[in-house]
C-alpha cells in the first residue's frame, strides 16, 4: 500500500516522504495523472503521521488545514513528479523534489522502506 508521512531530519531535512511497492507507484502515477489532467482535485494517501492529500494549486507546498497535510503542486511540479516516478514503476530507487512550508523535500521511493516506517 502506498504510504505518506512527514518525518523530522529524514536524509537531512524534514522530509515528507512517499514510499512503496511497484504497484504503488502506478497508484502514485495514476493519481497525478488525475491531477494534471483535472479529473481529480486531490489525491489522498494513508501513512502513520495522518497521511497526505495531493492537490493542485501554486508552486510546492506542504501545508496542514486542519490537521489534514497537504501538498499543494503546481502543474510544472506535478510534471515533475510523474517523471520522477514513472522509472520507479520499473526499478528500485528514490527521487527527491523540493518542497516548502512545513518540509524541505519530498522523495518518493520504491522498495526502500518497510510499510510500517514510523
Amino acid at each position: 500500500m502506498l504510504k505518506a508521512g512527514v518525518f523530522d531530519n529524514f536524509k537531512g531535512a524534514t522530509t515528507l516522504l512517499l514510499w512503496g511497492g511497484a504497484e504503488d507507484m502506478v497508484s502514485l502515477l495514476r493519481g497525478l495523472d488525475g491531477l494534471r489532467a483535472g479529473n481529480s482535485i486531490a489525491f489522498a494517501i494513508d501513512g502513520p503521521t495522518g497521511g497526505v492529500a495531493i492537490t493542485r494549486g501554486e508552486g510546492s507546498t506542504l501545508t496542514s488545514d486542519g490537521g489534514v497535510l497537504r501538498w499543494q503542486c503546481s502543474r510544472e511540479t506535478i510534471d515533475l513528479a510523474v517523471g520522477l516516478t514513472a522509472p520507479l514503476i520499473g526499478q528500485v530507487g528514490h527521487h527527491f523534489l523540493d518542497v516548502s512550508g512545513m518540509a524541505k523535500q519530498v522523495i518518493i521511493a520504491r522498495d526502500e522502506y518497510p510499510p510500517d516506517l514510523r
